[in-house]
């Protein structure tokens, strides 16, 4: 399953046929003349399109199939594969003052709309005041600020209430769009765009709707001519029908989970089709992967503990979860610090350099439940007369986390503890019962593109809400001072030194009190077919993240040239 942490946290999964209907032509790249070839794109299983472009839109065809980026684009990209500086976009130069509460960006000069017109400052105010004015339209999740002054045209000056340099990357993120053209549109959130307003500064234009294949061709304005004259984007009603498409080498670019993807895809065309590496797990690691923990659930009382969290921790075997549910496309949690490894390994405090072992450590189980005041009785850890009893909660149709939920259980109950797992949820459900608190334990993704990013998501109180509200974070109801402080702390370091401080203070926090278990490194899904197309981000050059978002299509697509 290909779960997406930008707009949704669940692939869209097609409820009908399994024949491919999408694709015309002879297959991926099609052309006999480079200029001709058309680069074919897939990353999500759809039956059919609706023209909708509308890129606030979390069900617009344009955020479906991954696409936005080619017609509208963020300030900065970012490679979250390496800690590199920001990539220049939209904005050649970012500066924060004011206690990080004022942001001054200089925007690169030149940049046409479509249509012909300049992009300027206007444009990036008029974008944030239009999601200030409409937060539905903020799916991303940007900050935004109290104030936007432009003192010229390529000058955007941004004011914040607080200090806002540690969410850099969701302001350089956003997407822009043209004042002149969106200025008229009424419910930004849910208008349907149509092709009379798909105007950016992106390098595509609209070539062809069908509700079958939507086409791109070059936009003429672009700041550099893309060697990729035309992209596709074909519907497929299933994921088994994408993958039947994929090994057929009628795909260059997927984003999908790919059983037995060796044998699958790679056999098919050992030449021409890739993976990011040739070895296990053969995906670039795109999130921490974790059982949260709810430390205030009202029917699992012994999760408050943090001797018992970090029992559970010290209970888990992550090398098999990897193997049997997630068939060596993960590889094991190395650190409780909660960061996402290697990619965060700058920010890693040493002393949580690979603390947890691979496979459970039963005599650890014991050492921490004893010394916190736990017996076993009739073989449960008991204390004041209960168990360490909690439920796992996944849905049974996210077979990975399914799988890994139903093995942890028999591992902790192996070990004394008192452990259920209920696969009988599907997406919403399960999503509500986790944002509102009503729920003992999950295993869950991480969010965030930074180390910053990924320690806020479970650690600030912030972003948590009380039981039976909808939260944002913090879904194990975590909130001592100390945390609160870390995080603070960070988001107003003056310097690189004081930063890393912080975050040293945050996974410490992690580690030693469990609100999140780290259990395994997610895999970014990506598969290439490099026939008619070479420049593919790799192992031997990690040049950009290929997992499945727009602006990483973007990035990589102008990358690549087409074969002679």
């Amino acid at each position: 399953m290909s779960r997406s942490t930008a707009w949704r946290a669940a692939a869209l999964v097609a409820a009908i046929g399994l024949g491919i209907t999408a694709c015309s032509g002879s297959g991926a790249g099609s052309g006999k003349n480079a200029k001709d070839r058309t680069l074919v794109v897939e990353s999500n299983p759809v039956p059919s399109f609706t023209e909708n472009y509308n890129p606030f839109d979390g069900n617009s065809f344009a955020t479906l199939a991954n696409a936005r980026s080619l017609v509208w684009e963020p300030l900065f990209q970012f490679n979250t594969l390496t800690e590199q500086d920001p990539i220049p976009w939209l904005a050649k130069g970012y500066e924060w003052s004011n206690g990080n509460r004022t942001l001054k960006l200089t925007l690169t000069p030149g940049v046409k709309w479509s249509d012909g017109q300049a992009f300027t400052s206007a444009d990036v105010k008029f974008t944030f005041e239009l999601l200030k004015a409409n937060p539905a339209a903020n799916g991303g999740g940007a900050p935004l600020p109290g104030s936007i002054e432009t003192p010229d045209a390529d000058t955007v000056v941004m004011s914040f209430d607080v200090p806002q340099k540690a969410n850099f990357a969701g302001i350089a993120n956003q997407l822009i769009v043209p004042q002149h053209v969106w200025a008229d549109v009424k419910d930004p959130a849910t208008a349907v765009i149509k092709a009379d307003k798909l105007i950016g500064t992106g390098p595509y234009l609209l070539d062809k709707f069908t509700s079958q294949n939507v086409t791109f061709k070059v936009n003429p304005q672009f700041r550099e001519t893309p060697k990729v004259k035309r992209v596709s984007f074909p519907a497929y009603a299933t994921n088994d029908a994408a993958t039947l498409a994929l090994s057929s080498g009628e795909i260059d670019l997927a984003g999908n989970n790919v059983n037995n993807v060796l044998n699958t895809f790679v056999g098919k065309d050992p030449q021409h089709h890739h993976l990011f590496q040739k070895d296990a797990p053969y995906f670039p690691a795109s999130n921490t992967v974790s059982l949260f923990l709810n430390t205030r659930s009202e029917s699992a009382p012994a999760l408050a503990d943090p001797a018992v969290r970090q029992a559970i921790s010290a209970g888990l075997n992550r090398k098999a979860y990897t193997s049997q549910c997630e068939t060596d496309y993960a590889l094991p949690a190395t650190s409780s610090s909660g960061l996402l490894l290697p990619n965060d390994s700058k920010a890693l405090d040493p002393a949580l350099k690979d603390d947890l072992k691979p496979e459970a450590d039963a005599a650890k189980v014991d050492s921490l439940l004893s010394a916190a005041g736990w017996s076993r009785n009739n073989g449960k850890w008991t204390k004041d007369g209960r168990t360490i009893k909690f439920t796992v909660i996944d849905p049974n149709s996210f077979t990975d986390y399914w799988c890994t939920a139903q093995a942890m259980a028999k591992d902790l109950n192996s070990l004394g503890f008192d452990v259920d797992a209920n696969g009988a949820f599907d997406f919403n459900s399960w999503n509500t019962a986790i944002t509102t608190g009503k729920y003992d334990a999950a295993v869950h993704w991480g969010q965030g593109g930074t180390a910053y990013q990924r320690l806020q998501y479970v650690l600030d109180p912030r972003m948590g809400a009380e039981t039976g509200k909808v939260a944002a974070g913090n879904f194990s109801k975590y909130d001592p001072a100390k945390s609160l402080d870390a995080v603070k702390a960070f988001e107003s370091a003056a310097d690189p030194a004081a930063e890393q401080t912080a975050l040293h203070d945050l996974q410490q926090i992690m580690s030693q009190d469990v609100p999140a278990v780290p259990v395994f490194y997610g895999p970014a899904w990506y598969e290439y077919n490099d026939t008619q197309f070479t420049g593919w981000p790799n192992e031997s050059d990690p040049y950009m993240n290929p997992s499945p978002n727009s602006q990483a299509y973007e990035y990589i697509i102008l990358k690549l040239t087409p074969r002679d």
